[in-house]
């Protein structure tokens, strides 16, 4: 019989692991004997993970926290959600602290020299976002040439800027909602995140910040998937089937369509 499992939320930003985080990245073996995986995230990317207080508890909802506890299920395990900046992800990864990344994480060749990475479970396409009274000046990539840009810190939006657009000056940033929040103090002129997680920050701040029409950026090659420690070829071969097979059956496309409304509800209260 699966055990239930749970979510258990462990700031990490200017707070202490907790000892339960403390354990060191196992095979599939090692971790059905623990009894629990601990999947690392950045809990500021909504749809895809975001904070919520639920029944007095803070807990990690969303996309990635959905497919998370699905893996967790096909394994039979309680799921245990690291809460930590984006950038630090991989390096925690591979120190043994984490047995997973699911945090909308884009699948680069530079990323999969150190980690390995499932199949895709989902197909990015990146918008750029002004101010409201600026959105008619901006109509192709060239009219960013001087403006500052932010972007979310060793991100594939900061990974584009910094190759396909060296006439910007690029400003990196550890949140998505410090990106918002510097465009609304005017410290960025444009913004270039994920339009899935553009899309809800627009329904709290949709009067001040418009999408740039017209330019999108979809790299077809570059999928977002789940990471893992390099030869954990068992723990792969798992979350290759749940991601394949919650496509095949549509589980993914309700995860997807649940938490993105989820998402839109919460970004209104």
């Amino acid at each position: 019989m699966k055990k239930i499992s749970k979510i258990i939320l462990a700031f990490v930003v200017g707070m202490f692991l907790t000892s339960a985080v403390n354990i060191k990245a196992a095979t599939l073996a090692e971790i059905k004997e623990k009894g629990q995986i601990v999947v690392g995230m950045n809990a500021e990317y909504p749809p895809f993970e975001w904070v919520e207080v639920v029944d007095g508890e803070a807990v990690v909802v969303g996309i990635d926290a959905s497919l998370a506890q699905m893996i967790a299920d096909e394994i039979g395990v309680e799921l245990v959600i690291d809460n930590r900046a984006f950038d630090s992800l991989i390096p925690t990864l591979n120190t043994n602290k984490i047995d997973l990344i699911i945090s909308g994480m884009s699948n680069t060749e530079e990323r999969a020299k150190v980690v390995d990475f499932s199949v895709s479970y989902y197909e990015p396409v990146s918008q750029f976002a002004v101010a409201s009274d600026q959105v008619d000046n901006f109509k192709s990539l060239e009219d960013f040439n001087g403006k500052r840009v932010g972007a979310l810190l060793t991100s594939t939006q900061e990974i584009f800027l910094k190759e396909n657009m060296p006439e910007i000056e690029l400003v990196s940033m550890g949140k998505n909602g410090d990106l918002i929040e510097g465009l609304k103090a005017k410290k960025v002129d444009a913004i270039f995140m994920s339009d899935l997680t553009l899309q809800q920050y627009l329904t709290n701040y949709g009067d001040v910040v418009s999408v740039v029409e017209g330019i999108e950026i979809n790299n077809e090659l570059l999928g977002t998937s789940v990471a893992m420690t390099k030869g954990n070829s068992e723990l792969l071969e798992v979350v290759d089937k749940v991601i394949t097979e919650a496509k095949e059956n549509g589980d993914l496309d309700k995860v997807f369509e649940d938490n993105i409304d989820k998402a839109s509800k919460a970004q209104e209260q």
